[in-house]
């Protein structure tokens, strides 16, 4: 009876070291095909590109720095629409909201934006960020055999991707967030992979949320190592009400 209980605690030990081997091993191929080592060789990166969603067609500018500041700048019939994280906080200016003042984001929304304003991406240092990876087994994705990686961030966050098992890209990820208290679940599909100073990008990526595609999002165009400076990413200070009163 004990050598079997032993038995079953070895293979439970092996199984459990085979699995945190195979995330590594699939994450560090991974790494090797997008050129991580040349991303971790830049500090800023700036993409230009459209958001497709109805029959609208929106063009954008994101800038990224290292290691955790992001600002999107877009426009949509004639209105300037911004949002900034500068590693801490975030700020969102929509004048479609009724307002042309920066707000603040909310701690919630703050927290979702440091993926976007993350450098090195969602699995680069995993551990240091305190998030766990777990090996999910195989999928198949449109007929290509992919990996299935789980990442649960430290507020509960699930973060499944599933990344091709021959070329080591990411081809979909599906999020399951809770946001304002209610359940969210997106899926993300990139795809029209292109090379930039050697650094593999998807160019197209579409969001599903319940099946159904609700946006895509097309880059035209990265560059790196452009002069962004600190100040871009600070919440804009609110424009003094215009004087109506005549006096000077």
């Amino acid at each position: 009876m004990k050598n079997r209980v032993l038995t079953f605690l070895l293979i439970m030990i092996f199984t459990s070291l085979s699995f945190a081997q195979t995330v590594d091993e699939i994450l560090e191929q991974h790494f090797a095909a997008v050129g991580q080592e040349k991303l971790l060789a830049t500090n800023t990166m700036s993409s230009k590109g459209k958001i497709i969603q109805a029959q609208f067609e929106i063009p954008f500018t994101t800038y990224n720095k290292r290691p955790m500041s992001y600002r999107l700048d877009a426009e949509f019939q004639g209105m300037k629409i911004s949002s900034g994280f500068d590693g801490t906080k975030g700020w969102n200016v929509n004048p479609m909201m009724g307002s042309t003042d920066p707000q603040p984001m909310t701690e919630e929304q703050a927290d979702r934006t440091k993926i976007q304003a993350d450098y090195d991406g969602l699995f680069y240092n995993y551990k240091e960020k305190g998030y766990t990876v777990e090996f999910m087994g195989k999928e198949t994705v449109d007929d290509i055999e992919t990996y299935v990686l789980k990442l649960t961030r430290p507020n509960g966050d699930v973060i499944t991707s599933y990344i091709d098992a021959e070329n080591s890209v990411l081809l979909k990820m599906k999020s399951k967030m809770k946001m304002q208290g209610v359940d969210t679940e997106a899926e993300n599909i990139f795809s029209n992979y292109k090379y930039v100073n050697d650094i593999l990008t998807a160019h197209s990526m579409e969001t599903k949320m319940n099946g159904e595609t609700v946006m895509q999002m097309v880059i035209e165009t990265i560059t790196y190592d452009v002069d962004i400076p600190d100040s871009m990413f600070v919440m804009p200070e609110v424009s003094a009400p215009a004087d109506t009163t005549g006096s000077k």
